[in-house]
């Protein structure tokens, strides 16, 4: 009976757990939208916004880690119990850095005056920010559902935005050589797109977690 009890509080304070990963995942999604809106239509107030945002993401992991901090250090968890409680430390942690990438993004755009003739460029970003929402928002589903095809589709996904970044890169190399006013404006644009390819490694990085969670083994790439 006693078992029992302390297995049924463990899957309770784990569940709560959880919920606080999927609302700190969806405050990091939202900041990617914003941070990109803001970019793509020049505003410095929605960009200071995501800057100032991004303060609840910080707090919400660190009630995260303490709370699963807590439930290793007191029910002593076992086999899959344990993989668990460990999976959320690591998650967190992936999207607290994606919340500073969208931070990043946003000092990024204050540093921005118009663009008009790199429109291209800012479309780019955008597609490749709602892509990352995207597979942020699958590899979650995955991570809560204990589905692996989810989490292997997120990852897999992730190809498609380093081939992006590549892109990008040759396409603001072109405008520098064009005009060497487009310099700074175009090394800001590449801080940023290389930024979103670094949350694009974080949703892998879940990915694997996940894996890991189910299968209790590490992936190998």
């Amino acid at each position: 009976m006693e078992h029992t009890h302390i297995v049924t509080r463990f899957d309770k304070d784990l569940n709560e757990i959880e919920t606080l990963l999927v609302e700190m995942a969806d405050k990091v999604s939202e900041q990617i939208k914003q941070s990109a809106k803001a970019l793509q239509n020049g505003d410095i107030a929605l960009a200071e916004m995501v800057s100032n945002g991004d303060s609840a993401i910080n707090k919400l992991e660190e009630r995260i880690d303490k709370k699963a901090i807590c439930l290793i250090a007191l029910r002593q968890p076992m086999a899959e119990d344990l993989r668990s409680a460990i999976t959320t430390l690591k998650v967190s942690t992936s999207l607290e850095r994606m919340g500073d990438y969208a931070k990043t993004l946003s000092y990024r755009t204050r540093e921005l005056d118009d663009l008009p003739t790199m429109k291209p460029v800012l479309r780019t970003i955008s597609e490749m920010s709602d892509k990352i929402c995207m597979m942020l928002n699958l590899v979650m589903e995955g991570y809560v559902n204990r589905d692996l095809k989810k989490a292997a589709k997120a990852r897999e996904a992730d190809q498609e935005i380093n081939d992006k970044t590549d892109a990008l890169f040759r396409e603001l190399l072109t405008y520098m050589m064009e005009n060497p006013r487009n310099i700074e404006a175009c090394t800001h644009l590449l801080f940023i797109s290389k930024n979103l390819e670094r949350s694009g490694d974080q949703i892998t990085n879940i990915s694997e977690q996940v894996h890991y969670l189910i299968t209790g083994e590490l992936l190998e790439e």
